[in-house]
């Protein structure tokens, strides 16, 4: 089974707001990852986001469940902007989670 969030329809093309995304990956997100196999994110019409945003969904998600990330977490549909700004959270999720360990 897979948890498909479209992010576009659910933020807009430019979700920005930290607590936002906080809320969002505690409400919606993390019960996904603990009962479905793949989580994806599909970033259709999401032509921009605030690293805020992108730290609190992604960076926090990764820093707090590296092991079901890597497993179970995908992204879709990115352009390049988006592309780097999930890069640059995933980087420093993965900080995180040594610090965590």
């Amino acid at each position: 089974m897979e948890a498909i969030f479209k992010m576009g329809e659910q933020f807009g093309s430019f979700p920005w707001d930290g607590d936002v995304a906080n809320a969002f990956r505690f409400t919606e997100v993390e019960p996904a990852l603990a009962h479905v196999a793949e989580v994806t994110f599909d970033f259709s019409g999401v032509t921009n986001m605030t690293s805020s945003f992108c730290n609190a969904l992604v960076a926090t998600l990764m820093a707090h469940h590296p092991a079901e990330f890597a497993r179970q977490v995908r992204f879709a549909n990115c352009d390049p902007v988006i592309r780097e700004f999930i890069g640059a959270a995933i980087a420093l999720g993965r900080r995180e989670a040594r610090e965590y360990a």
